[in-house]
């Protein structure tokens, strides 16, 4: 093997087998470029790769910093970062199987072998996945579309009974892309139709077939600031944002700070509860209440308020029968059964 090729086998050697914790000194590194590389070289051939690599912006420790040998002081990814990327791969749902285990592989493959052995994530891949292989495809045609600004067109898919993907319609979307955003564990694109000024969101993992088209994409509609847009969005539902005053419990200081951020108005009631002034989507803040139904009071607007109640009503209807006692009535009304 060619002599030529030593700085990259040391820094592969250096990836693979070194570490803060794991030195190699000069007679591990000879001995294993020997190994894995067939490199027969002497101490000063080393120390000249190990130089070139260094003034190429490696990272690499000088003997004297550890005292023991040389290992790789930084890495593109740390284990810390692979690890929170593993994480948030293995919670999205909307990535198959087999793209995920690539992407751990592609992930994992930038760590020493005892840094590998140690990163273990506590969360393990969702028990559920996407069927829609083209899932990463579609992010790299949106993103491209979005980059060029240009038009996309694409099928958009829904499970049928038989539990497979169906196009939602015969006739393929085309939109106007903007962005993509991760919420409420689903990646969605953040679009708009010709001649429409609301914004659309479509989850990423049901597009299928995206095509970027050679039609210019429209700006966003005037006033519309996109990352404000998102962060408005509690779900990723459609609609204008409106102006809301939820009443809560002290308990949930932090949760509304998560949602819906540091600048919220807040005003302390004095006996245990607060009042933020939050601006959200109506449907969605309304689902993000319902979950926190004991503690959170929306107290304005009215109107979403009567709605939040009539909902509760109609689910209180719907419930307020013993499931047993809905069983006989329906038994009685069809006749005896054996």
């Amino acid at each position: 093997m060619s002599a030529h090729l030593l700085p990259i086998r040391l820094y592969q050697l250096l990836e693979e087998h070194s570490d803060h914790a794991h030195l190699l000194s000069m007679g591990e590194l000879r001995r294993l470029l020997r190994l894995e590389y067939g490199l027969t070289c002497d101490r000063r051939t080393v120390y000249r790769g190990l130089e070139a690599l260094r003034q190429a912006g490696f990272d690499i420790s000088e003997f004297q910093d550890g005292g023991a040998g040389y290992y790789l002081l930084s890495r593109r990814l740390e284990p810390s970062e692979v690890r929170l990327l593993l994480d948030c791969a293995a919670a999205f749902p909307g990535m198959g199987e087999r793209q995920y285990r690539d992407l751990r592989e592609k992930l994992l493959r930038g760590l020493s072998c005892f840094q590998r052995a140690a990163c273990r994530p506590l969360s393990l891949p969702t028990v559920y996945r996407g069927i829609n292989r083209e899932v990463l495809l579609a992010v790299e045609v949106l993103e491209e579309a979005i980059a060029a600004g240009r038009q996309v067109s694409f099928q958009y898919m829904e499970y049928g009974m038989d539990k497979k993907l169906h196009p939602r319609r015969e006739r393929p979307y085309q939109v106007h892309p903007y962005g993509l955003c991760f919420a409420n564990g689903n990646y969605y694109l953040i679009c708009r139709y010709s001649g429409y000024d609301t914004l659309s969101h479509y989850r990423v993992d049901r597009i299928q077939d995206p095509v970027l088209t050679q039609e210019s994409r429209e700006p966003l509609p005037q006033g519309l600031d996109l990352s404000r847009y998102v962060r408005e969005r509690v779900y990723q539902i459609s609609g204008k944002s409106i102006q809301a005053v939820l009443r809560c419990e002290n308990s949930l200081l932090s949760d509304i700070l998560d949602r819906f951020g540091l600048d919220t108005m807040l005003h302390d009631n004095g006996d245990g509860t607060f009042d933020a002034v939050v601006t959200a989507e109506p449907e969605g803040l309304k689902f993000w209440s319902v979950q926190y139904l004991e503690r959170c009071e929306i107290r304005k607007p009215q109107r979403l308020r009567q709605e939040l109640a009539q909902t509760l009503q109609e689910g209180w209807e719907l419930y307020r029968a013993p499931l047993a006692l809905l069983d006989d009535h329906q038994t009685t009304e069809g006749g005896n059964t054996t």
